[in-house]
């Protein structure tokens, strides 16, 4: 199939497993697709249209809601991308290597007609045995998408899962949230 060029399936011990790999592939594609067309916001991109819904009989395929229309894992990744105000930072590499040095734009996306003032971004970069916090206030116009903040910061002299956590706090608009992974190898 073409998902073999993805993810294959000989690299899995059953169909199950490979199966939940396709989807999580799915997942994360939708996902910084759909976020970096809503940082766009207008320059050139107005939005986005799913080509298939749901599956008609049990497959594999491009849809977000199975043949039952159970939610496949990419349908809540596809809500929470399309809420009012995201929180997105660029993406991180596949992999880095201790020392290497990483700056990520971090955008709100603020799809309601009225600003987001002084609203605060929290950042939590994780690793084994350690962490780094940043804090910054910023203001969102409305109907915008305003770079808030850069990350900057060296990859630690240790190897396992970098983890960065975002939330924004807005006030009276609910908290976005947003997590990227990568490995240190």
């Amino acid at each position: 199939t073409m998902m073999e060029r993805y993810v294959r399936a000989v690299d899995y011990a059953t169909f199950e497993e490979w199966s939940e790999a396709t989807q999580r592939y799915q997942a994360t594609l939708l996902r910084y697709h759909i976020e970096t067309m809503r940082r766009l916001k207008y320059r050139p991109n107005g939005g986005f249209c799913l080509f298939m819904l749901n599956d008609s009989s049990p497959m594999i395929s491009w849809s977000i809601l199975d043949h039952t229309r159970a939610p496949k894992l990419a349908f809540q990744v596809v809500v929470d991308a399309c809420r009012p105000v995201i929180i997105v930072a660029d993406r991180l590499p596949a992999t880095v290597a201790p020392g290497d040095s990483i700056a990520l734009d971090v955008h709100v996306v603020n799809d309601l007609r009225q600003p987001l003032v002084d609203a605060v971004l929290h950042a939590h970069l994780q690793w084994p045995n350690g962490e780094h916090k940043w804090t910054f206030v910023g203001t969102s116009e409305a109907d915008d998408c305003t770079r808030i903040a850069t990350l900057q910061f060296v990859v630690p002299d240790t190897a396992g899962q970098l983890v960065l956590d975002l939330t924004l706090d807005a006030g009276s608009v609910a908290a976005a949230t947003n997590r990227d992974e990568t490995l240190i190898a």
